[in-house]
């Protein structure tokens, strides 16, 4: 099996392997299968590649909102990185579309809050909300996103040019977040797997990662 850090680095450059891994480790606990549901939750976790396939095709045909892969991207967002419900949930794949979307968070942190640790930990929330606030907001486990994934760092170094690392924290908080909310949705018989349905028509933007937000024309809520 190949060292995450190692895939990391290959898949996902432009973050660092460190605050990758934590948000992973947030996000999937390492399933590449993962799937994770917007205010519901599937009955258990896909166990293979085809299972996971056949599940996002049910989930949109359903026009549920959900998101893959070990970084968890949303459904809405696959398209604009690339993406199908085929190539989602390959590691590689996922990391290079998830770095993607929490540089493009830190950027934009960085200009509203010059650099260092404040801009990370609102790009963190950036990934988690699309905003640089709500991640930051302890919920219902008593901490808050940003919280979580500090809390699943490693180490502390420094890489020029890359979203940096975050601080070790050594208090282990819950990691997967998969599995939340109200409401259970079944893993699909593959052999009675719904066609594929249309993606939803609402246009979101990129740094809305989870599809958490309702948007019409270039203004959310």
């Amino acid at each position: 099996m190949l060292d995450f850090a190692v895939l990391a680095q290959q898949c996902a450059p432009i973050v660092h392997a460190t605050t990758m891994e934590a948000v992973v480790r947030t996000e999937s606990g390492f399933n590449p299968y993962a799937i994770g549901v917007v205010g519901g939750h599937l009955e258990r976790q896909p166990h293979d590649l085809t299972e996971a396939i056949a599940t996002a095709h049910t989930l949109a045909a359903l026009r549920v909102n959900f998101s893959v892969g070990l970084t968890q991207v949303n459904s809405v967002n696959l398209a604009r990185y690339g993406l199908t419900y085929e190539t989602a949930f390959d590691p590689c794949a996922n990391l290079r579309a998830g770095s993607a979307i929490l540089h493009d968070c830190y950027d934009r942190a960085v200009v509203a809050k010059g650099q260092g640790a404040l801009a990370l930990r609102a790009a963190i929330s950036c990934y988690y909300s699309g905003n640089f606030t709500r991640g930051l907001v302890e919920d219902y486990r008593g901490t808050s996103y940003v919280q979580r994934v500090v809390a699943g760092a490693r180490s502390l170094t420094d890489s020029t040019g890359v979203v940096p690392a975050i601080r070790l924290v050594t208090k282990r908080m819950p990691d997967a977040q998969l599995g939340d909310g109200p409401g259970t949705i079944r893993i699909p018989d593959i052999k009675k797997t719904l066609s594929p349905g249309s993606n939803r028509s609402e246009s979101h933007p990129a740094w809305d990662a989870f599809g958490d937000y309702q948007c019409d024309e270039g203004t959310c809520k």
